[in-house]
């Protein structure tokens, strides 16, 4: 698909929209307020957690690949139908989360934040309260790990992220904090046609060397893998950062775990049928073994349990 030299961010987003769902995007973000408990039992694809925990309900970043409009367990009908453009906040959280911390319910739990929401398309004072919440709780009391899967600017609170992880020793010796920040191509123009409301390229690099310089364990998540401009230049960036480790979910059809809403694997297949290819998804996943070296490249399901025991990440 050609996308015009011209077209702004909200253009590029508004076609690719009309051309998956055959239909205007929703007008404005409409804001609501949600009861819906805040920790919850880790399940399929993130079975090496103990939890998952969600902050709000459905996800300003209005990505047309994201699985959870395909799952009736995982947002009410309406939402799921509004992705991207429906939001219902969970109220107190911070209060709520310190009661989990307070009973001990947390203690030695391996926690991935967030499995349906981005956890940092949230307002900035919650997250901060949340992490203060945690370096307010003695030591026994909390998580083994804490793993943070987001694609916007986690390094707002790198600050409290870097106190909370250099004052908590796990249960297994291994990082107490991992990070892993999506960067899932280098082309702006991909991210404005696929995501509403995320950070470009650039912006994830400043997040991505930030965090590391922080002192924070980052893992970057190539996903859904896109096409690149210079794939070997962003991992050779990733190098220069002193990561080691990165993970890679490949878009796939006709499998168990296959999720990605059908209209979005039609469009792949008519625009971007490379992305669908096991022939040139083995090629991509060479060079990234080629520069990152056989073993660090986290791929699908196995990737995400690597993710939960953080072992010579």
């Amino acid at each position: 698909m050609s996308y015009g030299l011209y077209e702004s961010k909200v253009d590029l987003y508004n076609r690719t929209f009309r051309e998956i769902k055959g239909m205007e995007r929703p007008g404005r973000l409409k804001a609501g307020e949600s009861k819906a408990r805040i920790i919850s039992p880790s399940r399929g694809f993130l079975n090496g957690f103990d939890y998952t925990m969600q902050l709000q309900v459905g996800c300003p970043g209005g990505c047309l690949f994201c699985y959870v409009p395909n799952s009736p367990r995982l947002a009410p009908a309406d939402v799921r139908s509004r992705w991207g453009f429906e939001i219902r906040e969970k109220k107190t959280v911070v209060s709520r989360l310190k009661r989990y911390l307070d009973r001990g319910m947390l203690a030695g739990k391996k926690i991935y934040w967030s499995a349906v929401t981005d956890p940092y398309a949230v307002r900035g004072s919650v997250t901060r309260g949340l992490w203060e919440a945690l370096l307010d709780t003695p030591r026994d009391l909390r998580p083994c790990r804490i793993v943070v899967q987001s694609r916007f600017r986690v390094d707002r609170d790198r600050e409290l992220i870097s106190a909370y992880a250099g004052s908590t020793q796990s249960s297994d010796g291994n990082p107490p904090v991992v990070v892993s920040f999506t960067i899932s191509t280098d082309r702006d123009d991909l991210i404005y046609s696929w995501e509403r409301a995320t950070p470009d390229y650039e912006q994830r690099l400043t997040a991505l060397r930030v965090l590391c310089k922080s002192g924070i364990k980052v893992i970057p998540t190539l996903s859904p893998f896109s096409i690149w401009n210079d794939l070997q230049l962003t991992l050779c960036r990733f190098r220069e950062m002193d990561i080691r480790v990165i993970s890679v979910i490949f878009l796939k059809e006709g499998t168990s775990t296959a999720s990605t809403p059908r209209a979005f694997l039609e469009y792949t297949r008519k625009f971007n049928p490379c992305l669908l290819d096991k022939s040139w998804q083995e090629e991509q996943l060479a060079l990234m073994e080629s520069v990152m070296g056989r073993g660090n490249v986290l791929v699908g399901q196995r990737g995400f349990a690597r993710l939960a025991d953080a072992a010579g990440l």
